[in-house]
Order: C-alpha cells, then sequence, then structure tokens
C-alpha cells in the first residue's frame, strides 16, 4: 500500500519548519525595468489581436504556424517574464507543442459535449504530466492514461464543484466512481459517469491491475482524497491541522497518480517526492482562488483565514515550503533535469506574486510594496489586464482550433 500517511507527515513537518519571512529571489524589478515589460506585454496583445480574425486564422492554417506565432510567443516569455534560453527550448519544444494540438483533438473526439475551457482545464494537467515524463526520461506523447487521467479533471471536478448537485448526490457518485476505479462492473447513472468509466476503462487498458497494482493504489488514494475534500465544503469547527491534512492529501495523491500513470512504476522516494510537488500546486491553487472559495465557504489553509489583515506571512511559508519540497524531485534523473526544476520553481513563483497582486484585499499595503519589486509587471496592470488576457486566450483558442476538422483518435 501506499504510504501516504507517512507522506503527509513528512511535509507537514516541512511546512511546520518553513519561515514565513519574505523569501529572496533571483532578481527585482526597478520601476522602469517594469514599465518596458509592460509595453513589451502590450505590444505582444496587440500581435495575438491580429492573430484572431478568421482570415488570419486561415493563413495561419495554410502556412507553418510555427513560423507566425511561436517566434512572437517566444519573445514575449522572454521580454516580460524573464525566462532562460534552456527553459525557452522546453517550452517551446515541438514535443510540448504537438502533445497540446494532439490532446485536444481526442479530447473533442471524446467528448464533444466539453467546451474549450474544459478542455483547457485538461490540458493544464497534460502539461503537468508531460513535465513528469521530461524529468524521468520517457518519450513526452499522448498515452492513453495521460489523455484520461487529464480527461478525468473537466468531468469529475465539474461536478464535484456544481453548486446545483446536492452533497448526497456528490457522495452517491464518489461512491460509484470508487467501485469502478476498484474494477467492478457499475452501471453508470449519467452521461457524465459513462464517460468516466470510459477513461477508467483506459487506464485498464494500458496498465493491467495484475501487473501494475500501484497504479490503481495511486487512483484510489486520489478518489479518498477527494471524497474526504468534499468536508470542506460548508465545513464547521474543523481544525487548522484536518484543513491542512485534508489539503495535502488531496494535493499529493493527484500529483503521485499522474506519476504512476505515467510511469507504471516508482521508487519510495519517487512517490514522496512527486507528492510534495502536488501538494505545492494545491497550495498555488489555493492561492489563487482564496477569494472564491471564501465565498464558496470552502475551507483550504488559505480561505480559512479569510478576513486576515495579511496573509503575506502564508504565501512566504508556501514559497519556502515548496523550494525544499521541489528539491526532492532531483530523486528524477531526466536529461533536462535541472533545467526543468528551474523552470518549474520559476513558473510556479511568477504565478504565486500574480495571485497576490490579483487579490490586494487579502494583503497589507506593506507586503503588496514589499512583494511587488520582485514581479515583472506592476500589480495594478495585472489587474488591468487580467480579464482582458483571460477572454482573448480562449478566443483564439476557439477559433484556431474550431476550424480544425475533427479527426479519428
Amino acid at each position: 500500500m501506499l504510504a501516504v500517511e507517512s507522506y503527509i507527515n513528512h511535509f507537514v513537518k516541512i511546512w511546520e519548519e518553513s519561515a514565513e519571512t519574505l523569501p529572496g529571489f533571483n532578481r527585482s524589478y526597478s520601476a522602469e525595468e517594469q514599465n518596458a515589460r509592460e509595453n513589451n506585454f502590450n505590444a505582444f496583445q496587440e500581435k495575438v489581436k491580429s492573430f484572431q480574425s478568421k482570415k488570419n486564422i486561415r493563413a495561419l492554417k495554410e502556412r507553418d504556424p510555427g513560423q507566425t506565432f511561436f517566434p512572437v510567443f517566444r519573445a514575449f516569455l522572454q521580454n516580460v517574464f524573464d525566462f532562460e534560453p534552456d527553459q525557452l527550448e522546453i517550452i517551446l519544444s515541438s514535443e510540448f507543442k504537438n502533445v497540446s494540438k494532439d490532446f485536444f483533438y481526442k479530447a473533442r473526439m471524446f467528448g464533444p459535449e466539453l467546451s474549450p475551457e474544459n478542455i483547457y482545464q485538461g490540458m493544464r494537467n497534460v502539461w503537468i504530466m508531460n513535465g513528469l515524463q521530461l524529468m524521468m526520461g520517457i518519450p513526452v506523447e499522448i498515452t492513453p492514461s495521460v489523455f484520461a487521467y487529464s480527461m478525468i479533471y473537466p468531468y469529475s471536478d465539474n461536478l464535484l464543484d456544481d453548486l446545483s448537485i446536492t452533497e448526497k448526490e456528490k457522495q452517491d457518485f464518489s461512491h460509484r466512481f470508487n467501485q469502478r476505479l476498484h474494477g467492478e462492473n457499475v452501471e453508470p447513472q449519467n452521461h457524465t459517469e459513462s464517460q468516466l468509466f470510459r477513461l477508467v476503462g483506459m487506464f485498464e487498458e494500458q496498465f493491467p491491475r495484475n501487473e501494475f497494482p500501484k497504479v490503481y493504489e495511486s487512483l484510489y488514494a486520489i478518489q479518498q482524497g477527494q471524497t474526504r475534500s468534499l468536508n470542506l465544503i460548508n465545513c464547521n469547527g474543523l481544525e487548522d491541522s484536518v484543513i491542512r491534512e485534508i489539503c495535502f492529501e488531496k494535493g499529493g495523491a493527484s500529483v503521485l497518480a499522474d506519476g504512476y500513470l505515467v510511469a507504471g512504476r516508482l521508487s519510495s522516494e519517487q512517490e514522496q517526492a512527486l507528492f510534495g510537488y502536488g501538494i505545492y500546486l494545491q497550495l498555488l491553487d489555493d492561492i489563487q482562488d482564496v477569494k472564491e472559495d471564501a465565498e464558496a465557504h470552502t475551507k483550504t489553509l488559505f480561505s480559512c483565514l479569510d478576513g486576515t489583515p495579511d496573509l503575506g506571512s502564508f504565501v512566504n511559508k508556501t514559497i519556502h515550503f515548496g523550494r525544499i519540497a521541489m528539491e526532492e524531485l532531483r530523486c528524477f534523473s531526466g536529461t533536462e533535469m535541472v533545467s526543468m526544476l528551474c523552470l518549474m520553481n520559476r513558473s510556479i513563483e511568477t504565478m504565486v506574486i500574480e495571485s497576490v497582486g490579483l487579490n490586494p484585499q487579502s494583503y497589507s499595503e506593506k507586503y503588496l510594496q514589499a512583494l511587488e519589486k520582485y514581479s515583472p509587471l506592476r500589480f495594478e496592470f495585472i489587474r488591468e489586464k487580467r480579464t482582458q488576457s483571460k477572454s482573448q486566450r480562449f478566443s483564439m483558442f476557439k477559433k484556431y482550433f474550431d476550424q480544425v476538422p475533427v479527426r479519428e483518435m
């Protein structure tokens, strides 16, 4: 059996020992440097707008889009967010570009009812699994299990997050899904369950249960974590230590399952490292969603502190925790391991800083001023661009892919 409790205890100890002081960062930005990057951001945004008309999209498809869009995107990542050349080689590698397109085609064929936003939700997990493939020295591709596990998110998460579905209905769904994960022949009660049960079949095809028992133990672990996380909705009286344990279990188990569905087999050291990585990503999600979680009465380490004048010490603690947790990933020996770790750390910390800037009501002015120096963009600029950038991203996402004929899987 997976030593989930042991991993939780290990990372709870790291969390408790993590400092609450502002961490050091590789570089800070002057007002002039931030202004230059904001100008570069605006220039990129204007360029993207030129790609959005149907006429221009067709022109892109007639040519190699890599010769048009990706050089612009490379310049954006380099001149706005200061990613290093070796990190850009990973982000913009042909492997990563091809798997994103491949996943979209497969997702649209499997679930034509899914919106581009739903597919994008699954694609984020694809990128995590692709990163694990790179760290493990495994070919970066959409395997049946990479596809299936990433598709589980838009189906199961949307059901569990749907406020119109009662808690009992969610518990009943979790029970039936748990039965199917254990290999039982369960009759689906609706279309969502039917799709989820098909996805489990893809796991079974790639990883036969009798040959890869820990693959399924990892799936049981994430199902247990998700079921326990239902206790965080509209809960009262849960101690902070219990909330922390549930959050750690949910996040850690999720990426541990990523690892098993990529590799089939892992060492105990690798299990623990992936569990810690998952916790860090969960904490990032909680920081990003602190306002929404508080409004939905969903408890997390951060939302349960909503109303506290300054959550800065908890953000600091998260970054210190994450840096220690990410070091454990060095147990993997992929050829791009060093560059990959730097890329992951840089990306996550950039998102943490951005999330603070987007939720100024949760932090003191002193903390905002201190952290803003390490952001390539001013917090005010980030807030101004957030809604516009999000809608623009999905608009381009839809227009680019909606004109591509559906291919057979």
